[in-house]
């Protein structure tokens, strides 16, 4: 990793107060400014303006949100494929249905020894990456360090050393972590790192390698999204192994084979290690079966239970802590009944749900009580504040805290502030969030929360619009994107509900049609300005379709929706082309390919039925060579969502134009700099005069990492203090400790 990469730090810390909506900074200016009357005009200017960048920064992070969860609606989709699996089994070859069941099974144990033992597996001569000679030790976990930010890759000789030894643990581990913190003192809670290795270096570099003395909960999601997977999930196991009474992993939604298919790590693991790419993904899926299911924390005062994702009424932790944990090789696909039978029992069902819950169930968004489906993300559950409140009480416990879920600050309090959601993951997939973390100390009845933000872009320098329009940057070109798969559906809809034939509509029945067609429920009247042209009469309907389309100039087809019906197919279609390309070779042949598409479509028409012309058609028109082999990375670049460049026409738009340089990408800045104050002090600026030692030096190198794990800044507790702008007390103290702080910064 190069250091522009790692970007600059911007750490702060809040503390939770006695209710969960009322945050004390750790710094407070003492002293009152006198304030003219043309100053108090421009403060009010100010305000206003920030104001108003809040609400466009909102609505940017509504898009974002339920775009995220949009997508994994595929997750829901794909169980209902192996629902259909059991069904049209008698039309699909048996190879096919034999490898897409494969996806749901153990790995054989001995097949696998054989083909990932690092013994049998030799390093080339031309290889001048970092080597583990003998034992791991915390050496090696500082070279590791060093080697991976410079953006060096592990040989598979010592991917497999790191990845057996750290089995070897994980197999001997009951299903959840025990962490008693009269003995550890204190813990680091970490939420999602989605393979962003910057900021888990950050939270080493800011916070001190794992140790006997300075425990961490990972809690999932350490791989998808990010470009450094691989590395991130080495070092979480590197840290196991040298630390496994101190440093505890949780399983995530993403620790799952079928979920990796979509989200970039398999084809990390395929870039990065294409000679041993299959017995590497074997040997990665059967480690996240074992990963215990959630942690819970004696934390003297108050019993903390941290879980990835959430609870429902169902869960039973009783029932949970005797799973066969290892069986859920995937949570997409029911693991194989033990009667023999093709189905679950009723048992087996329950216990099936309520792992799924662990994973991927969420707080209730619109504060409803009880638990009802998660609609938006199509698995799992909403729980309620009644919910958490009855298995608090069940259980003794004091706080449930989970990730999962992104956060613009990083973190949430929910439920009267008995949940709490932590997100590590800063600027995830090219937002603008911040990431956090938590610690909590022994004896201690609440959390400090910390905050931090590695910043790609010199934000402080750019307009505020800019700011906004960078953050929403990535959820509009995924909204284009679902809008050009339903383009044929939408333009129906639209030209039935304009009766008259005018072209236009209401803005309130515009509105409507996106949210049916599209299922989602986004602030569609703040976003046509950037989607849609509209005058006097009404939204131009039409227009929505004018400046992007979907570059097809390979696909000649009779059947004009075909393609369209392909790329709304496209995620799916990826997840089942892994499973049956078995080997990673790239290619499925023309029948296969075939039989997916049966599978796709089986019992759309409600007779279990299927059109075999339309299945020829979309197989004539995946066969780009008429090889009789499909190949699926050259029909995902075939799907490119282009930019029709065409004379500007902003008079008949609300608001202000898109911003574009001719090819809808955005000029940014590349030194890295600091968040903005949001009133104009200090209180958010970054690490300056204030005392505090930046975690990148003048010369854009963050410091070395020595053989004990921290860096020069970092005192013999393991920790850096942290001082804040009025060179007032740090807010951990020399024991480790937090000690309270009131509103004035007195003891």
């Amino acid at each position: 990793m190069s250091h522009s990469s790692l970007a600059q730090i911007v750490p702060r810390i809040v503390l939770m107060s006695d209710r969960a909506d009322q945050l004390k900074m750790v710094s407070k200016l003492s002293t009152t400014i006198p304030v003219e009357k043309s100053a108090s005009k421009i403060q009010a200017a100010f305000r206003s303006h920030q104001a108003r960048l809040k609400l466009k920064k909102q609505a940017a992070w509504q898009i974002h949100e339920k775009l995220e969860y949009s997508s994994e609606q595929t997750e829901a989709k794909l169980k209902d494929m192996f629902e259909k699996l059991l069904k049209a089994s008698d039309i699909l070859s048996p190879s096919v249905t034999k490898l897409l069941q494969k996806a749901g099974l153990p790995v054989e144990e001995q097949e696998l020894l054989r083909l990932t033992n690092p013994d049998s597996i030799q390093v080339e001569s031309s290889y001048q990456g970092p080597r583990i000679d003998g034992q791991i030790t915390r050496q090696t976990f500082v070279d590791l360090i060093e080697a991976f930010r410079r953006g060096q890759v592990l040989h598979e000789k010592y991917v497999c050393l790191i990845l057996h030894q750290a089995r070897a643990i994980l197999k001997t581990l009951p299903n959840f972590n025990h962490i008693d913190l009269s003995n550890l003192k204190h813990v680091y809670i970490i939420g999602d790192l989605h393979g962003q290795l910057a900021d888990l270096l950050h939270i080493f570099n800011s916070n001190g390698l794992p140790a006997t003395d300075n425990a961490y909960v990972f809690n999932g999601d350490f791989v998808d999204r990010g470009n450094n997977s691989v590395e991130v999930i080495l070092l979480l196991l590197v840290g196991l192994i040298l630390c496994p009474s101190s440093l505890f992993l949780n399983r995530g939604n993403h620790e799952d084979i079928m979920v990796t298919v979509r989200y970039g790590f398999q084809n990390e693991v395929n870039q990065k290690y294409g000679k041993r790419k299959s017995s590497l993904l074997d040997l990665f899926k059967d480690i996240f079966s074992w990963l215990p299911l959630y942690s819970y924390i004696d934390a003297g005062k108050c019993k903390l239970i941290v879980i990835h994702g959430g609870i429902s009424d169902r869960i039973n932790l009783k029932k949970i802590n005797s799973v066969t944990r290892n069986r859920y090789i995937s949570i997409e696909v029911p693991p194989e009944s033990k009667s023999g039978g093709k189905r679950l029992t009723e048992d087996e069902e329950n216990e099936y749900r309520q792992i799924q819950d662990l994973f991927w169930s969420d707080p209730d968004p619109h504060g409803r009580l009880g638990c009802r489906k998660n609609d938006a993300r199509r698995m799992a559950c909403f729980f309620g504040s009644d919910i958490t409140e009855h298995f608090l009480k069940k259980y003794n416990l004091s706080m449930i805290i989970r990730s999962h879920q992104v956060k613009q600050e990083g973190y949430e309090f929910t439920h009267d502030g008995k949940v709490l959601t932590v997100f590590s993951a800063s600027n995830y997939c090219g937002g603008s969030n911040w990431g956090a973390i938590i610690r909590w100390d022994y004896n201690d009845e609440e959390p400090c929360v910390i905050s931090f933000k590695t910043l790609p872009v010199e934000m402080n320098k750019m307009s505020f619009n800019k700011k906004v329009t960078l953050f929403e940057d990535p959820a509009y070109h995924s909204l284009v994107e679902k809008i050009l798969i339903n383009k044929n559906l939408l333009r129906k809809e639209f030209e039935k509900a304009d009766e008259n034939k005018t072209d236009r509509l209401p803005l309130t029945v515009w509105s409507d049609i996106m949210t049916r067609v599209l299922q989602l429920d986004l602030p569609w009247l703040t976003l046509r300005s950037k989607l849609v042209h509209e005058d006097s009469q009404g939204i131009i309907y039409k227009t929505i379709f004018d400046e992007y389309t979907m570059d097809n100039s390979k696909f000649q087809m009779s059947h004009t929706g075909i393609m369209e019906d392909l790329y709304m197919w496209k995620d799916m279609l990826l997840v089942l082309f892994n499973l049956i390309d078995y080997n990673h070779s790239g290619f499925i042949s023309r029948n296969e390919f075939a039989d997916v598409i049966k599978l796709l479509i089986y019992g759309e028409n409600g007779n279990g039925e299927v059109n075999q012309a339309y299945v020829d058609e979309l197989c004539a028109a995946m066969d780009f060579d008429k090889n009789g082999k499909i190949d699926i990375n050259e029909f995902l670049e075939s799907f490119r969502i282009v930019h029709v460049k065409k004379p500007s026409n902003s008079d008949n738009r609300t608001g202000k134009s898109k911003l574009s340089n001719g090819n809808n990408t955005l000029k940014l800045p590349d030194s890295p700099s600091r968040r903005p104050s949001t009133d104009g002090s200090k209180r958010r600026g970054s690490i300056d005069v204030s005392g505090r030692k930046p975690s990148i030096d003048a010369t854009g190198r963050r410091p070395s990492i020595d053989a004990t794990g921290r860096r020069p800044s970092i005192d013999t507790t393991g920790r850096r203090p942290s001082i804040d702008t009025t060179g007032r007390r740090p807010s951990i103290d020399t024991t480790g400790r937090r000690p309270s702080v009131d509103l004035s910064g007195k003891k």
